[in-house]
């Protein structure tokens, strides 16, 4: 790291003004020429592990996280499942006829108040009778009995397999992409890790998602057989709606903001083309970092970029190393002389400043 864009870190640490945290340096180097379950249980690993906000309203909950990452510039709550936006009063506090809406459906594993049920890359501030109406169902596009409740289309599908009806729930096109990506993050983060074990703290009650029930979900979308979580049906709707929203701008700005609070990332908003190296046309082949395109890069347009660089592949350096080591410098600045201390954990840098350590971001280590 050249003393240039360190002394810019030192100065952005040192301003008083609140940024948002990125993704720091190196959390996907692991991922690097891998592919299949091992991809994504690798994936796993990197976002696992995260601060959990506590459910509900007040500080440091549910409530303020959406106050961040869900307020438009006129102050209104971006609600996807309704039209009929809400403005927010303060930070924590609830809307008056909103719910936290699961979009990925608590009963699916259960209902055990755990870290799935607390996190807000799936949980989205809704309109209460939509909410309601929605119920636990699946994303889908229904084909008869079809209603709507706030934006939501609700209606049934068949599924020849199980030679059955059941109810699924659309939303508007321009979140479809928003939806999907929740869905990838959840199935990643909390389903089948790189042995192919379920997810012990999560899914333990069924020994994976449940599927013993018709009047729940998760038995017409979800499967317990492989890393892909999905029921192939579903699968086929969630990488169609990736493909047809892109990431925008409303999306990476609510990730980052659900990020400052969480400390992990969605990989499906950062890389969003990963997604078709799991679940789509690049599945089976090894992923490398130097052919994606990364939301946060200046090339990248939102709403239009689906995250393809192509090229050759460059298996990287190491990630467990720094490839511009440089552990300990003094830097002057116009508040005196700084001691700086960089070290290398699992792939991500850390910098200890005068005694207190940071990640690249800014973000204080407690």
């Amino acid at each position: 790291m050249n003393k240039i864009r360190l002394y810019s870190l030192i100065l952005i640490l040192c301003s008083a003004s609140l940024l948002a945290e990125q993704m720091p340096e190196g959390y996907y180097n692991s991922i690097n020429g891998l592919k299949d379950g091992e991809l994504k249980g690798t994936l796993k690993t990197c976002i696992r592990k995260h601060t959990v906000i506590p459910y509900g309203n007040g500080s440091n909950s549910t409530w303020e996280v959406f106050y961040y990452s869900d307020q438009d510039e006129n102050g209104y709550c971006m609600d996807m499942y309704c039209d009929d936006w809400k403005k927010f009063s303060s930070p924590g506090n609830e809307i008056s006829g909103c719910n936290i809406e699961h979009s990925f459906a608590k009963s699916w594993w259960g209902g055990a108040k755990n870290d799935a049920y607390k996190d807000c890359y799936h949980l989205n501030p809704s309109n209460s009778t939509a909410n309601s109406a929605r119920s636990n169902y699946p994303l889908g596009v229904p084909q008869k009995e079809i209603k709507t409740s706030g934006s939501l289309r609700i209606g049934k599908i068949h599924h020849d397999a199980l030679n059955t009806d059941f109810y699924v729930f659309e939303p508007k096109d321009e979140y479809k992409g928003d939806f999907a990506r929740a869905y990838f993050y959840m199935a990643t983060c909390y389903g089948k890790d790189k042995n192919g074990d379920y997810d012990p703290t999560i899914c333990s009650q069924y020994k994976g998602w449940r599927l013993d029930n018709k009047d729940v979900g998760s038995k017409f979308a979800m499967q317990n057989d492989n890393y892909l979580e999905f029921q192939p049906w579903e699968q086929e709707i969630l990488i169609q709606w990736h493909r047809q929203d892109p990431v925008s701008e409303k999306e990476i700005k609510r990730a980052d903001a659900v990020s400052n609070f969480q400390h992990n990332r969605n990989p499906f908003i950062d890389y969003p083309y990963l997604a078709e190296f799991i679940w789509g046309e690049k599945a089976g082949q090894a992923v490398y970092m130097n052919q994606l395109m990364a939301s946060f890069d200046a090339d990248f347009v939102p709403g239009k970029s689906n995250g393809w660089r192509g090229g050759d592949p460059d298996p990287g350096p190491d990630p467990g190393t720094d490839p511009d080591p440089d552990p300990e410098e003094a830097l002057d600045t116009p508040n005196g002389t700084i001691n700086v201390n960089k070290t290398l954990i699992n792939g991500l840098l850390y910098i200890m400043i005068n005694d207190q350590i940071y990640t690249v971001t800014g973000q204080r280590v407690q």
